[in-house]
């Protein structure tokens, strides 16, 4: 099942967005302070409109561009605050589109692992096939100022392959699949991508099943750059 597919056919925002929501509160608490009114994000992987309802939870009037590629980009979020343009198309097309207009804010949301992976090459070639296109996307796309908001999971630092696979084991039996370290990103990579360090970063333990926190090293990553 590739990256594109894998999400397809399945009820997304009651089974797969509700494990991550550790992610989706990180990610609410840095747009608090980030967003105003009137402002236009292009969110990047946003599903059935993941990243629309958090910022519609804040009360914030924005303009959201969902470009999302599965089937779930058809089921359109119930907004008050938000208005929402969903877009049905890879990151790869994405890239040669004209947007609606351009954006204050870059979201990207637990999707940064599944475009690099839709590369077809080795984790570190993928990774950077999408760094370049990401700047490709930035230069054309992200207002002067604006800014890049990240939200990634990747495993405790010095957590050891017995854990990971641990870990993957669990994860592939609630969410039906799993990556492997060198396929995650890390906040070091953005930085020496971008040259710049994130002006903003928080990380959490990510318990998919009730785990104990301090036991789980799956952790949920958010980051906030300017260049």
């Amino acid at each position: 099942m590739d990256s594109i597919t894998k999400f397809n056919g399945i009820d997304y925002t009651n089974t797969f967005a509700k494990r991550i929501s550790v992610m989706h509160e990180l990610v609410k608490n840095i747009l608090s302070g980030h967003l105003n009114k009137g402002d236009v994000i292009i969110d990047i992987g946003g599903g059935p409109g993941i990243g629309a309802k958090i910022i519609d939870n804040l009360g914030i009037e924005t303009t959201v561009i969902n470009i999302e590629p599965s089937t779930t980009i058809n089921e359109i979020p119930q907004l008050s605050s938000v208005k929402y343009i969903p877009l049905k198309m890879t990151f790869k097309e994405a890239l040669d589109a004209k947007m609606p207009c351009a954006a204050d804010c870059l979201l990207v949301v637990s999707s940064e692992h599944e475009i690099a992976l839709c590369n077809g090459q080795a984790p570190k070639k993928n990774k950077k096939i999408f760094f370049e296109d990401m700047k490709k996307f930035i230069h054309k796309n992200l207002k002067k100022n604006g800014i890049m908001v990240f939200g990634f999971p990747n495993y405790r630092e010095g957590a050891s392959e017995i854990e990971i696979d641990r870990q993957r084991r669990l994860t592939e039996s609630l969410l039906g699949h799993s990556h492997p370290k060198e396929e995650f990103f890390t906040v070091e990579e953005f930085s020496s991508s971008f040259s710049a360090q994130p002006v903003v970063c928080m990380k959490k333990p990510m318990n998919l099943a009730n785990e104990n926190p301090e036991e789980t090293i799956l952790r949920a990553n958010v980051a906030v750059f300017k260049i």
